[in-house]
C-alpha cells in the first residue's frame, strides 16, 4: 500500500471515529439534559403540590378557629371539611416520593372527624382540630425543606390513644 493511501485511510478512520464520538456525546448530553429537566419538572410539581396542601391545611385550621357554634355554621363547616378533603387528598397524592410522609399526614388528617364522635364541646374541638392542623402543618414543612419527619407530638400520642380507645368500646358494642 502506498503512504498517501495509509495516510487517507488512518484520516478517514480517525474521521469515523471522530464521528462516532461526536455523535455518541451528542447523545449523552441529550439524555442528560432530559433526565435534568425531568427532575427539575418533578421537583417544581413536588413543591408546587406541597404548598398547596400546606396552605389548605392552614386554611382549615383558621376556618375552625373562626367557626361559629350554631347549627347552620357547623353544616356549613362540615361541608367545607369535606370539599377541603378531597382537594387536600388530591394535592397530596401529587408530592412525588412522599409515601412515608403522605402516609403520616393521612393519618393525622383522620383525625379530623373525630373531634365530633368523641361528644367534645365547641372549644375542645377547634383544639383538636388546630392540634391535628398542627401535626400535619409540621410534617408537610419538614418534608418540604428535606429535613427529617418530626416524630409524633406527646398531644398527637394522647389524641390517638383516645380514638383507638373510642373505635375499641366502638366494636365492642357493635357486637
Amino acid at each position: 500500500m502506498q503512504t498517501e493511501t495509509l495516510v487517507g485511510l488512518i484520516g478517514f478512520g480517525g474521521a469515523v471515529v471522530g464521528a462516532g464520538g461526536a455523535l455518541l456525546g451528542g447523545w449523552l448530553q441529550q439524555r442528560h439534559q432530559v433526565k435534568a429537566a425531568r427532575a427539575e419538572r418533578r421537583e417544581e410539581r413536588r413543591y408546587t403540590a406541597g404548598q398547596t396542601a400546606l396552605g389548605m391545611l392552614i386554611r382549615i385550621r383558621h376556618a375552625a378557629a373562626n367557626r361559629a357554634e350554631d347549627e347552620e355554621s357547623e353544616a356549613a363547616w362540615t361541608a367545607e371539611l369535606i370539599e377541603w378533603s378531597t382537594s387536600f387528598d388530591a394535592a397530596l397524592l401529587l408530592i412525588a416520593d412522599g409515601d412515608e410522609m403522605r402516609e403520616r399526614v393521612f393519618e393525622v388528617v383522620r383525625h379530623l372527624g373525630y373531634y365530633d364522635r368523641l361528644g367534645q364541646n365547641h372549644r375542645e374541638a377547634n383544639d383538636w382540630i388546630d392540634a391535628a392542623c398542627g401535626e400535619a402543618i409540621n410534617l408537610l414543612s419538614a418534608y418540604l425543606r428535606e429535613d427529617p419527619l418530626p416524630s409524633r407530638s406527646v398531644t398527637y400520642r394522647e389524641r390517638q390513644a383516645r380514638v383507638d380507645a373510642h373505635i375499641l368500646r366502638s366494636s365492642l358494642g357493635a357486637s
